[in-house]
């Protein structure tokens, strides 16, 4: 799978100041992701983040920064 870049903003819960990213439906298609699956954060120390789905058989990546 190729890479593919997608910068998201970081959004705020009205009702809880909780930070929220709402990830576009074309970026968890692409990943293979669906609501509910565990993501890894890696620090790509360049201000950008790799995403990385926690699967034992499988991972499939995106990057956002």
């Amino acid at each position: 799978m190729s890479k593919t870049n997608w910068t998201i903003e970081v959004q705020e819960d009205p009702e809880t100041g909780d930070k929220i990213l709402e990830f576009p439906d074309d970026l968890m298609e692409s990943a293979g992701w669906k609501e509910g699956d565990v993501l890894e954060w890696i620090d790509n120390k360049n201000g950008s983040w790799t995403l990385r789905k926690k699967d034992d058989n499988t991972e499939q990546d995106a990057t956002s920064s």
